[in-house]
């Protein structure tokens, strides 16, 4: 959750934009038998050949091919990644295209904040669709609240940051992670974790990157303020993993609290949105 990095029951439902249902594209949940919806698999296509990409707002950059930590080396080459009707290029490594070409249900990489950074994404999370337009899609709505895009010099995209007010402690900023998809809050501090479960904490070993780390997780039930919208259940976690993206956190959102309701970002418009 590193660079790269690495919900929620409303308090307020309001009309969301809707997109046409031709621009609906049908994502995929998955995760252990314990946790189906810890990650978002998007049926993507790269230099022609359909695969799967993780959806990861946690995640700075456009697209990061899959295995790219073994093949730094290795020859790549510019290609067209394609998802939910939106492209961009990318440079690929020549064996993960090879890998590719003869499997088509392969996963080839993870999406991250530049991939959509230009437009609106939508999440319907009920019916595990997604859709994407060119639009700022919020810019005129007076019900969506802001978020914070950091960016910083040298970086590839951003990341997305919301104010989050836990008990006993000022606002802060807590950043939105759909690769963590499976928790509602994340504190990045040991002592937060502690003082805001109150149910018996176990643990997990969760997957990053390519890393197994270490994680404890307890039920969510202290209410947390997330932007405008009341975080009250799903899953409360703390993973003993560093997550620095230049600027100071409380920890992470993810999706696990925001149930069946869907999401909206209008990247232009720094808004989003959560409705029925």
């Amino acid at each position: 959750m590193a660079r790269r990095v690495a919900g929620l029951l409303c308090a307020a439902l309001l009309t969301a934009p809707v997109a046409r249902a031709a621009d609906w594209v049908a994502f995929r949940w998955t995760g252990p038998h314990a946790f189906p919806h810890a990650a978002v698999l998007l049926p993507a296509r790269v230099d022609g050949m359909d695969c799967y990409v993780q959806l990861d707002t946690g995640a700075n950059g456009r697209f990061i091919p899959a295995g790219r930590a073994d093949a730094t080396d290795t020859p790549a080459r510019e290609v067209t990644v394609s998802v939910a009707g939106h492209s961009v290029k990318a440079s690929v490594p020549q064996v993960l295209l090879v890998a590719l070409s003869s499997d088509g249900h392969r996963r080839a990489g993870t999406v991250g904040n530049g991939f959509f950074e230009n437009g609106t994404l939508t999440l319907d999370l009920r019916h595990a669709r997604v859709s994407y337009s060119d639009d700022a899609l919020l810019r005129d709505d007076s019900d969506a609240a802001p978020i914070t895009y950091v960016r910083h010099e040298g970086w590839e995209g951003g990341h997305i940051t919301v104010p989050i007010t836990l008990p006993g402690e000022p606002q802060q900023q807590a950043l939105f992670d759909t690769g963590a998809a499976l928790f509602t809050f994340a504190p990045l501090r040991q002592s937060l974790y502690e003082a805001l479960r109150s149910a018996e904490s176990r643990p997990l070993t969760a997957s990053s990157w390519g890393e197994d780390i270490g994680c404890d997780i307890s039920p969510l039930t202290t209410p947390l303020r997330v932007s405008q919208y009341t975080l009250d259940s799903g899953v409360l976690g703390h993973c003993r993993k560093a997550v620095d993206i230049g600027v100071p956190i409380a920890g992470i959102v993810g999706l696990g609290g925001f149930a069946d309701r869907t999401i909206t970002i209008d990247y232009p418009s720094r808004k989003w949105k959560v409705t029925r």
